[in-house]
């Protein structure tokens, strides 16, 4: 059976705006790997609409930047200037779909959904009340577990530390949990 490696959000941002090499590197590695039919590269609608939202405030603050504005004036209009909140959306809204669409569609990333069957459900109360995670990431990991990801790949060692034993989760941007994904994962793909 082929395995499911699933990419939080916090990795599609590093490959999508080169934030980090390292990691684009290793999603780059993962794709080709996806496009051979050796493994299934996934992610969940809840990273979508997180990878909106954060492109989404990456082109907002990079606006406010270009206005020259400091970090308690972007800060404060984040959150309360709908006015400028809505015009950056009109004007930035169809180029994230595009880059996001872009990716999912050129690399056909299984998006994947929420198992609403009771083991599904389960997880999710389990990963709220026993793991004590906020309601996105929650819905993240379990869409993780119901779809039986192998590899849960991210960059949030909180979110790595809270789920524990649930997955086999590696943080991309730690350098030793990074190669010891290298070593043991992806030189044996």
């Amino acid at each position: 059976m082929v395995e499911v490696y699933f990419l939080d959000t916090n990795v599609i941002l590093d490959y999508l705006e080169k934030r980090n090499q390292d990691v684009s590197d290793i999603v780059a590695q993962l794709l080709h790997f996806h496009g051979k039919g050796r493994i299934i590269v996934a992610t969940s609608v809840f990273n979508i609409a997180e990878l909106i939202d954060t492109e989404f405030q990456i082109h907002f603050i990079g606006e406010c930047i270009n206005q020259r504005m400091s970090g308690d004036e972007i800060i404060g209009r984040l959150s309360r200037d709908k006015a400028m909140y809505k015009q950056i959306a009109d004007t930035t809204k169809d180029k994230i779909a595009k880059g996001i669409q872009e990716f999912l569609t050129r690399n056909n990333i299984e998006v994947l959904s929420l198992d609403s069957k009771p083991q599904g459900l389960d997880d999710l109360y389990g990963l709220i009340y026993g793991n004590l995670l906020r309601p996105q990431d929650a819905l993240i990991v379990a869409c993780a577990l119901s779809n039986n990801a192998a590899y849960f790949l991210s960059s949030d060692a909180d979110l790595l530390d809270a789920i524990g034993e649930r997955l086999n989760g590696f943080s991309l941007r730690d350098k030793k949990q990074r190669e010891t994904f290298r070593d043991n994962v992806l030189k044996v793909i």
